[in-house]
């Protein structure tokens, strides 16, 4: 179907510039010209096409105010869109809308036209997703010229007789009365300062989502994107405060930053007060998975105030909120500035999913996937830093070697996965002996190792006498018990470097399987440095079963 903006572009090219904009800023450029017909008691013959709406209840309350004002009001809808049922106000001489329904296949169009004897104007845009145009936003035009006017009424009065012939005489008695004339130069500079105001915001809009954007892009730490994402939404949308919100099992613990533009002279009971209020916020959107919106009108907490906040959502699951503040008392959210919360809540989303499956990388770079212990590059990392913090410190550190005993024997006898099995029973006994701050790693093989920090070499043995006992009675399916022999070195006492220190905990470990396995030597060397092996240096501590 020929639209009514491909007409006015054929008719008077030279009077209309085509203007890409967001859909959402074609939509703030509808109520503009709606607002001089409310804002001065316009009895104009009031033409606009209406695409399918997920809020209802605001189109309808807008529309219904439209119709009490202007003197005729005609309404192209979407056959089957419910929100005619929803118009029932007539104006003042009792006349109601003239709903006109047009197939929802219809090309994707909107257009407002205004007719009086003192204002004239006229929207028209096309979608960007149409064949008309290779581009993401809208094309629109717009003009107040009477002669551009009359003709987009003399198009639309084409379409009405050949598509609506029931409308037809209607619609035709309407533009014969409300004719358009000279336009008021005060209501189009009203209505076209208001415009140049909005596009400006529209690009400031697009600056800050392209700021969170690269912060995304170039950072994977959520602290970072969360606190970038609250400053530029806050500024963006001239807010009071601003508060970013993550959680889940995709980024563990909560994450919550703020923005304050009032910063840095913002009290704590302030901070607390937004806090607060995300958690009120959160039992809504995180179960209804939908935006909550409180206009400056609304009463909460007996002050006037205005909130949005939106969820971010991730495969049906809520992992996270924005929600922002205005202390306009008057404040009525836009849909364009509800879209850049939906568009920024889609980014940090997007940034959620990274983070966490950077964070996977990471775990699988440096853990053993069969076992999920640390791997043997993780051990020399986290040996390195413990032992350069026991060295400034001034403390010991002991690391522990474990061999699983008759390993071979195990894969021979039982099969390769009963040798796995073996190999996570310990791994998973270790986890549950050992503290917090120590580390437990897959050393290659059937071998471990453990970091102790801050254990010398009695509080190792302690350690590993514990262990050894733990492994000794623990049955393993299809095979019986599982044994294992144990080296204990120590940091400064048995070695003065990191290689050092794994040579000697690896030869007690050796003097453990010599001497009949499922034993515990302890190296008994001196530091700084080792000498040659031999069995005076290893102390062997057989544990009687």
């Amino acid at each position: 179907m020929y639209s009514l903006y491909d007409s006015l572009l054929a008719q008077h090219p030279r009077q209309l510039t085509s203007v890409e904009c967001a859909p959402s800023t074609i939509v703030q450029l509808h109520r503009y010209f709606e607002e001089v017909v409310l804002e001065n008691s316009l009895n104009a013959l009031v033409v606009e096409s209406i695409p399918p709406a997920e809020e209802h209840q605001r189109e309808a309350t807008r529309l219904n105010q439209l119709v009490e004002v202007a003197d005729r009001v005609f309404l192209f809808i979407d056959s089957g869109d419910t929100l005619s049922q929803q118009l029932a106000t007539k104006n003042a001489a009792g006349s109601a809308p003239s709903i006109i329904e047009h197939p929802p296949e219809a090309v994707k169009e909107r257009f407002v036209v205004i007719a009086d004897a003192r204002f004239s104007a006229l929207l028209a845009s096309i979608s960007g997703e149409s064949d008309h145009s290779a581009s993401a936003g809208d094309l629109v035009v717009w003009t107040f010229e009477p002669d551009v006017v009359y003709s987009a009424l003399e198009y639309l009065m084409a379409r009405v007789t050949a598509q609506h012939p029931s409308h037809s005489a209607s619609f035709a008695r309407a533009v014969q009365l409300s004719m358009p004339k000279a336009t008021s130069l005060q209501l189009t500079l009203g209505v076209t300062t208001k415009l140049a105001r909005l596009l400006q915001e529209q690009a400031e809009r697009e600056i800050a989502v392209n700021r969170i954007a690269t912060a995304i892009r170039d950072s994977l730490e959520l602290e970072c994107l969360l606190m970038t994402a609250a400053n530029e939404l806050g500024r963006a949308l001239n807010a009071k405060s601003c508060a970013v919100r993550v959680e889940g099992e995709l980024v563990g613990a909560t994450k919550t930053s703020h923005y304050f533009r009032a910063e840095p002279i913002v009290s704590n009971e302030e901070k607390a007060q937004l806090y607060a209020n995300v958690d009120l916020v959160r039992a809504f959107v995180a179960k209804s998975r939908k935006s909550w919106i409180s206009d400056g009108d609304d009463m909460i907490d007996n002050k006037a105030c205005a909130k949005a906040a939106v969820p971010l959502i991730n495969e049906g699951r809520f992992v996270g909120l924005i929600l922002i503040e205005s202390d306009d008392a008057s404040k009525v959210w836009g849909e364009n500035e509800l879209l850049l919360l939906h568009t920024v809540s889609e980014q940090l989303t997007v940034a959620v999913k990274q983070a966490d499956m950077f964070a996977q990388m990471q775990l699988q770079a440096l853990t053993d996937p069969l076992t999920g212990c640390y791997n043997r590059r993780s051990f020399e990392m986290q040996l390195e830093q413990n032992m350069q913090l026991a060295t400034r410190m001034r403390q010991p550190m002991s690391l522990i070697m474990i061999d699983i005993d008759n390993f071979k024997h195990i894969n021979d006898r039982t099969g390769h996965f009963t040798g796995d099995v073996a190999l996570q029973i310990v791994a998973d006994t270790l986890r549950g002996e050992l503290r917090a701050v120590d580390t437990a790693a897959r050393f290659g093989g059937d071998e471990f190792a453990i970091i102790l920090p801050q254990a010398n070499i009695r509080g190792a043995q302690v350690v590993a006498e514990r262990l050894q006992k733990r492994l000794a009675s623990t049955q393993m399916p299809g095979y019986g018990l599982i044994t294992a022999s144990f080296g204990v070195a120590s940091f400064p006492q048995h070695a003065s470097s990191r290689d050092l220190l794994v040579l000697a905990a690896d030869r007690a470990l050796y003097e453990s399987k010599h001497a009949g396995r499922n034993r515990i030597s302890l190296a008994v060397n001196e530091a700084p440095g080792l000498v040659p092996h031999t069995d005076s240096q290893v102390e062997t501590l057989e544990i009687v079963q």
